[in-house]
């Protein structure tokens, strides 16, 4: 089962994990008031559909005024959103999510992900943040690391060290990267996730580190022991 990146947000904050601030909305008339309430100065508008690719599709705008929210809105509510991963025909774009814009200085990508082979989780992570990992691992698989966490024992602390440090993260914001990670873990474990992906996490120019996107995949075999993340289920895009 999948949900929205907004829902996604929602999840990572509960555990810790920084992220912007955000609204979601159903008409243009809610974007504008989401916009609003938000305050400013920079909105990002952004179509919520259960595909990836949705910025270059045309379904994530930046908006430098309540008029520019207004239409933007009006443009993605209601297109049909053509990406990679929704083929030819795209996918009805029914929700938006209205949120903060993002300094954003550097781009990396962090997932974890449930490896059958060994029953650990697979932390897979790049200095190569907002593109599709498949480009990165064909182009630069150099520049993908991946650390096996064992269930037994959780994700270390020095292999959340080793992830941050094997992206390139600067090291002001090594003890903040790391305590993002530790907490995606626990997050992944509880949840009963079968992927998280976050792409991107972004430092910005003071070093804070946010994650600006959230992909979940959940086990459905286990989602008898989350009704509230079985209430996040969209079934127009299913």
């Amino acid at each position: 089962m999948k949900i929205h990146e907004y829902q996604g947000k929602e999840i990572l904050a509960k555990f810790g994990v920084p992220v912007p601030r955000g609204i979601a909305a159903y008409t243009v008339q809610e974007a504008v008031e989401a916009a609003q309430k938000l305050g400013g100065p920079v909105w990002v508008v952004k179509a919520q559909i259960h595909a990836g690719g949705r910025g270059k599709g045309g379904g994530v705008k930046v908006a430098k005024t309540i008029d520019d929210v207004k239409r933007i809105a009006g443009e993605i509510l209601g297109m049909q959103l053509k990406t990679h991963q929704t083929g030819p025909e795209g996918q009805k774009v029914r929700r938006l999510y209205i949120e903060d814009g993002a300094d954003i200085q550097k781009e990396y990508y962090v997932s974890a992900v449930t490896d059958r082979a060994t029953q650990k989780i697979a932390f897979i992570a790049s200095s190569e943040g907002g593109m599709d990992i498949e480009e990165v691992a064909h182009s630069s698989p150099e520049k993908i690391i991946t650390v096996m966490a064992d269930p037994k024992v959780g994700l270390t602390d020095a292999q959340a060290k080793e992830i941050a440090d094997g992206i390139g993260m600067p090291a002001d914001s090594t003890a903040q990267t790391v305590d993002i990670l530790k907490k995606l873990y626990t997050c992944y474990m509880e949840t009963d996730a079968s992927l998280v992906e976050i792409n991107p996490l972004n430092r910005d120019s003071k070093g804070n580190v946010m994650a600006l996107d959230a992909k979940f995949n959940f086990d459905s075999n286990a989602l008898f022991r989350h009704p509230e993340i079985v209430a996040l289920r969209d079934l127009d895009e299913e």
